[in-house]
């Protein structure tokens, strides 16, 4: 039996074509489940902890989660139990990307702006091109990649964290959440970084709640002190009233949510299982950047999953420049 989780719809209609498949609610799925039902795959989203707490003692042999962060899944592990595992690394990379743009766009942020970019993985790079087109001086924190030797296009200046907090116009966060590693990301915005931040900075969090004090960002953007746009929060669904009620551009964790992206998540992790290409199409109708969504949060807090189910599918618009293009554009 296969575990897809209920919104996954698509993907579900797909597996249903040769296998016996069996829909679940992300946030309530548990071991007992998979073991009463003989589970030998599951198909998963990020509302969902992948652990031994819920594996052990099941017969699961794959775990497919059409997501690009996989910071809900215990790598380790899986391995340790040869449990294959699959993700959809960078599936909604533009969607995000877009996402920041068109917050950018829609609160008429000038493009001579210096922006932050903290994290400069697949939606960093992408924000990054995006923001150096619009002609921003761009500036990037990421020490693993540093301390990787990676080199950073020549236009990007690489700066520590602190130096981008005081410097930037916008500061966008693009890292995965961790908690242990030379680098941990928990806390990383700290209230001490965010006093240095420019007076009027814009601070956009489409990453992981968890990676900035929301509640001290909040009394800033409450005092007039900044800007912010939040698409995920610490303890989701659970969110902070108190955030909710002080900042008033919030999305319900849909900055990933358009039509190509969910199209790219569910035909990596559908291949990687049946070794087949994908075919279904996506049917969906699209929407614009729902910056009026905010009301319905603030008015149901404790509704975050109905509200973010019930977010319309946005159709991606942007096409990145290459990096070819950028690297002769002038400074």
């Amino acid at each position: 039996m296969l575990f897809t989780d209920n919104h996954l719809q698509h993907l579900t209609e797909a597996l249903s074509q040769s296998h016996d498949v069996w829909a679940f609610d992300g946030r309530t799925l548990s071991r007992e489940h998979l073991q009463q039902r003989n589970a030998t795959a599951i198909f998963l989203r990020s509302v969902t902890q992948v652990n031994s707490d819920l594996l052990d003692g099941t017969g699961v042999q794959f775990v497919g989660s059409a997501t690009a962060g996989i910071d809900h899944v215990d790598t380790d592990y899986l391995r340790s139990r040869n449990i294959t595992f699959a993700s959809a690394p960078g599936c909604n990379a533009n969607a995000v990307a877009e996402y920041v743009m068109d917050w950018i766009d829609e609160l008429q942020i000038a493009h001579t702006a210096i922006i932050g970019i903290v994290g400069f993985g697949h939606i960093g790079k992408l924000v990054a091109k995006y923001a150096r087109a619009y002609g921003m001086h761009v500036l990037i924190s990421d020490p693993p990649l540093q301390d990787s030797q990676y080199v950073f296009p020549h236009w990007c200046s690489v700066v520590p964290l602190a130096q981008l907090m005081e410097t930037s116009d916008i500061v966008t966060l693009h890292a995965p959440l961790t908690d242990t590693g030379p680098h941990p990301t928990l806390n990383l915005v700290t209230s001490d970084l965010l006093d240095v931040c420019k007076s009027g900075a814009l601070i956009i969090n489409a990453a992981r709640g968890g990676l900035i004090d929301e509640r001290h960002l909040a009394d800033l953007v409450s005092a007039g002190r900044m800007n912010a746009v939040l698409d995920v929060f610490i303890n989701e669904p659970n969110i902070d009233p108190y955030v909710v009620e002080r900042i008033p551009h919030l999305t319900p964790h849909i900055a990933g949510y358009t039509v190509q992206a969910k199209e790219k998540a569910v035909s990596m992790v559908y291949e990687a299982f049946t070794g087949s290409p994908w075919t279904q199409q996506t049917q969906t109708a699209a929407q614009p950047l729902p910056t009026v969504i905010a009301p319905l949060l603030r008015l149901n807090h404790t509704n975050f999953d109905d509200v973010r189910r019930l977010t319309p599918l946005r159709k991606e618009h942007r096409t990145p420049p290459t990096w070819e293009e950028l690297d002769v554009l002038d400074p």
